[in-house]
């Protein structure tokens, strides 16, 4: 971003929510977010662009989309362990992962050896995560990226931050 360009209020709304769920995510949902979370089954990290992850999967729960497969706004942060996930949007609960589903149903076909891969799409604009270990730094970088346009914003407007 141009150090002399400001955004449009409307993009500036837009950041403004992406810092509030920023916020949110590093202080960690309460009972409530989750007990109201949409819940994503079969869920797979995505990437798109140099910037993005997001998770694909059956989601259930989802205020706008009700159940349906979905790919979820950009991911902030991820903890499976906690069971949780959010994203720009909103939290949501974590069911099974992705690579689960594939290791049950290689299994049910009595394939032998890894089954990591034995479910294999596309999804246009999108690749795989194939190094799930990747994921904290990619969000890091992810945040900071948002943090850094935020920051060339208010320069360019003035704003204090």
């Amino acid at each position: 971003m141009d150090d002399t360009m400001a955004l449009s209020p409307e993009h500036r709304a837009g950041l403004d929510r992406a810092l509030k769920a920023i916020a949110e995510a590093e202080a960690g949902p309460t009972g409530a977010d989750l007990i109201n979370a949409p819940v994503i089954d079969h869920w797979r990290p995505l990437r798109s662009g140099s910037h993005t992850i997001a998770l694909w999967g059956n989601v259930s729960g989802h205020p706008l989309l009700g159940r349906d497969t979905a790919t979820t706004s950009p991911l902030l942060a991820i903890n499976v362990q906690a069971g949780w996930a959010r994203t720009k949007s909103r939290w949501y609960a974590l069911g099974r992962p992705f690579a689960a589903l594939g290791a049950e149903l290689a299994e049910s076909m009595g394939v032998n050896g890894p089954a990591a891969d034995f479910i294999k799409f596309a999804l246009p604009g999108y690749l795989p995560l194939e190094k799930p270990d990747q994921l904290p730094e990619l969000l890091a970088n992810y945040i900071a990226w948002v943090r850094e346009f935020d920051a060339t914003d208010r320069a360019a407007t003035g704003r204090e931050g």
